[in-house]
């Protein structure tokens, strides 16, 4: 038998071995023994930080480059290329003694012990092979020796170690899988070919060299092409946002082997989502949780556990798992909530108006301060009539009678929800009440701390994902990824598209805008499509499923885990689901709504896969800047679908902080002839258009109240594919508006039209009729367009030009025939 099985498959395997099998051999590295690192060279980027090798100036880099060339000198002299470890170290250390260059061995075993696990399947299928008798041996091309090897698996397997009844290693032998060891282990064994049976990763190595010896073998396919993607997606996302890691720093990878063992490729694309995506980001964050509460009541803190709602919905259910329901409670208190409760002075006011006031929020701003809808609205009236809408608004806000009933309203909505808090988790003075949720800044923490500490003598302590620097000596808040290992930049890019992460982790109940006397929530109507939350619990459901197979796998089957490299992980795996999303999770979660959450009834769409294609031909980079309500919550994902180089440029601009000017995104131009008349005057001039996506370019024309202007298209191409024809405000408060063919755009010399493609004349123009004067100087006119054949220059062409430019241009018709909507 020469096949392929998956690593979910493994337990099937003895039977399908062919009856007179007697030996089980089985390779070694990432077959028996897996690493907790991305690929092997990682465990380098430990070593170098280690002993000789910091101080002899040996990088992982110049470690794997020694073990390289000794391999290829070897070959090149004596037709074998296997090395021992103890050769590698000689190359690396040349000057080292006899004790030395041993104990640079013992270093590296040691280093490769910490980051190794054993792969569970595999264990299972050991302890099987050997229940119905058959021998169980280790063949591996590697250049630890066998009892080097041994020692390894014996530290990580402990008593399934004994199972294995013999090591064979290429460098023991000078003979690897293809190029003789074979015949060594069949005469120790003394068994024939077919009573041996194969299993190995590699498909080279473990495929063919058995079956040149008519032994039957199978390779180890670890992931579906699905998962291996991800987990290079996730790679290339890790190392833009971590430049630490493959630098000084290995990459951690401690999910890969579940994500082997179990069988996802039967799962809805939700499914995949919550168990693949989801499932190792909150794992993560949840032992971290784990591990700090343990902390905080070490240091004799009397705890109370309280989630925050909504975000902090699936992380509760995910400790739940992994700690047990008992003293985890969750409280619905929202950002909405937490700053109606905490506004006690002018300066509580002053501070809210500050961060969050502009002419467009001033509605949600009034709800926020509590204002009776009667005052409210008198208030916005009048700040609306105002030259300066945002100051009014300021000004009203902050008089002594306006003030003293936003305090009024506040203390009685501080009472409903300190009601709310005591009843959901029995909370006493002298406590903590730890917070815990996604992040970013902490503002309910930050809002309530001083009016829990002064009403009910309790201090509060957040855990968060993601940990905004919100003051210099921070130590009232942790988060798995913050400031005591990460930059500010980094934290920026991990939050800057962040909605489409917490769509996944919210409860389904709608957002909580109030308290009942009895402390019972009051919650908004909720906005969000059924559809979505049904997705949304199938993904939540695969999540925890992949939390519940990683807290029962047994401990040494799991990676090591340091605090550092989790919260690594955790950033490497979201990080790649933000900017770097795969083409099944992009059609599953696009349509996602965003609910805005700050008191309004705000919906942001998560993606427009089509719009998208369509504003990057006329906006580049800009299409990211529009207003609140025209913007989208998910940006990479649309330009990951449109091409990865995209998403790439935004993850690098978010991560290193640098701006992308339109402008400067592309120097390929074309020039366009552009007659400028009037009944006195006319001018030809060139109007540069500049490249923006999928082969198209965007020209800018003034919008003109005293001249016509003629883009003369047919002198210069001609076939061309019209996207957009558009008056664009130029203050950018509003998005374009397509202008109507025949009225305030006219095409000329149009000698066909199949949709949107169209073929000029050489005399063919699009021409713009002067303005309204109420539209000169607000607005102006973008043409999107893509090239499909240039014309060649002629003598017509021309003639045509100087014919042009000595009369002003008056067309002879009203309209030409119709462009159909871009596809």
């Amino acid at each position: 038998m020469n096949q392929e099985i998956g690593a979910h498959e493994l337990d099937t395997l003895l039977e399908q071995l062919a009856p007179q099998t007697k030996v089980l051999s089985l390779d070694c590295f990432d077959t028996i023994l897996w690493r907790k690192v991305a690929r092997p060279t990682d465990v380098f980027f430990s070593l170098q930080s280690l002993e000789p090798f910091r101080s002899a100036g040996i990088t992982a880099a110049l470690r794997a480059k020694a073990e390289s060339e000794l391999r290829r000198r070897k070959q090149l002299l004596t037709g074998n290329s296997e090395v021992t470890l103890e050769d590698i170290h000689r190359e690396l250390l040349p000057h080292a003694d006899p004790q030395g260059i041993a104990q640079a061995g013992e270093v590296e075993i040691a280093c490769e012990i910490a980051h190794a696990f054993i792969f569970e399947p595999i264990a299972r299928l050991i302890r099987s092979a050997r229940a119905k008798g058959l021998r169980v041996i280790v063949v591996s091309d590697i250049y630890f020796t066998g009892q080097q090897l041994g020692h390894m698996l014996g530290a990580l397997m402990g008593e399934t170690a004994d199972a294995i009844s013999h090591i064979y290693c290429s460098c023991d032998f000078g003979a690897s899988k293809t190029s003789g060891i074979w015949k060594e282990v069949l005469r120790r064994e003394k068994v024939q070919p077919q009573q041996v049976f194969h299993l190995g990763d590699n498909r080279h190595a473990d495929l063919q060299g058995p079956a040149r010896h008519g032994i039957a073998s199978a390779w180890l396919r670890q992931h579906p092409a699905a998962v291996t993607s991800q987990l290079e997606q996730r790679a290339s996302a890790a190392v833009q946002l971590m430049p630490e890691l493959r630098h000084t720093h290995a990459m951690p990878s401690y999910f890969h082997g579940l994500l082997a063992a179990t069988d996802t490729e039967t799962l809805s694309a939700a499914q995949q989502i919550g168990y693949r995506s989801l499932g190792p980001i909150l794992y993560s964050f949840g032992r971290f949780i784990e591990q700090q509460i343990q902390a905080l009541q070490a240091a004799g803190k009397l705890v109370k556990i309280a989630f925050l709602l909504r975000d902090g919905y699936l992380p509760a259910k995910v400790c739940e798992v992994l700690m047990g329901a008992e003293g985890l409670h969750q409280i619905n208190v929202s950002r909405f909530t937490a700053i109606a409760s905490s506004l006690q002075t002018k300066a509580d006011v002053v501070q809210l108006l500050t961060s969050s006031l502009s002419e467009s929020s001033m509605p949600a701003m009034a709800k926020q301060l509590l204002l009776p809808p009667s005052k409210a609205q008198a208030l916005l009236d009048q700040a609306t009539r105002s030259d300066q809408p945002t100051q009014t608004f300021t000004r009203l806000v902050l008089r002594d009678d306006t003030l003293k009933l936003v305090f009024q309203q506040s203390a009685a909505f501080r009472e409903r929800m300190f009601t709310h808090v005591r009843q959901r988790t029995g909370l006493a003075p002298g406590e903590t009440l730890v917070l815990v949720d996604l992040g970013y800044s902490g503002t309910a923490q930050t809002r309530l701390a001083t009016v829990f500490k002064q009403a009910m003598d309790v201090d509060l302590f957040g855990l968060y994902l993601i940990a905004s620097r919100v003051k210099g000596q921070q130590t009232d808040r942790k988060g798995l990824i913050d400031a005591s290992w990460a930059d500010e930049r980094l934290i920026l890019a991990m939050t800057a598209y962040i909605g489409l992460f917490e769509m996944m982790c919210t409860t389904p109940e709608a957002s909580t805008v109030d308290y009942t006397e009895q402390g019972e929530p009051i919650r908004s109507q909720s906005n969000t499509a059924r559809p979505q939350s049904e997705v949304v619990a199938d993904i939540q459901a695969a999540c925890l499923r992949f939390v519940a197979d990683m807290a029962r796998t047994p401990e040494r089957h799991q990676p090591r885990q340091t605090p550092l490299e989790l919260a690594q992980q955790a950033a490497a795996d979201l990080g790649r689901l933000l900017y770097f999303p795969s083409a099944p999770e992009i059609a599953c979660l696009s349509a996602f709504e965003f609910d805005f959450n700050l008191g309004t009834d705000l919906l942001l769409p998560t993606a427009n896969l089509q719009a998208g294609i369509h504003e990057y031909r006329k906006e580049g980079f800009a299409l990211m800047t529009q207003e609140l309500k025209a913007m989208r919550v998910s940006y990479p994902m649309e330009m990951r679908q449109m091409d990865i180089s995209l998403a790439t440029t935004l993850l690098s601009a978010q991560r290193f902080g640098y701006s992308l000017a339109p402008s400067e995104a592309s120097f390929r131009t074309t020039s366009i002839p552009t007659l400028i008349a009037n009944r006195d005057q006319h001018a030809l001039v060139q109007t540069l258009a500049t490249a923006t996506f999928d082969g198209y370019y965007r020209l800018h024309l003034p919008m003109s109240a005293a001249f016509d202007q003629s883009l003369l298209l047919g002198q210069t191409h001609e076939w061309l594919q019209l996207d957009s024809i558009q008056k664009v405000p130029l203050d950018d408060k509003e998005p374009g508006e397509d202008l109507a063919l025949g009225e305030a755009v006219l095409l000329d010399g149009l000698e066909q039209v199949e949709g949107t493609l169209v073929k000029f004349s050489p005399g063919g123009m699009m021409y713009f009729p002067a303005c309204g004067s109420k539209e000169h100087g607000k607005f102006m006119i973008r043409v999107v367009f893509r090239p499909v054949l240039a014309r060649a220059e002629s003598t017509d062409v021309a003639s045509h030009s100087a014919h042009e430019a000595a009369a002003p241009y008056r067309p002879t018709i009203t309209a030409s025939s119709p462009i159909k909507e871009p596809v």
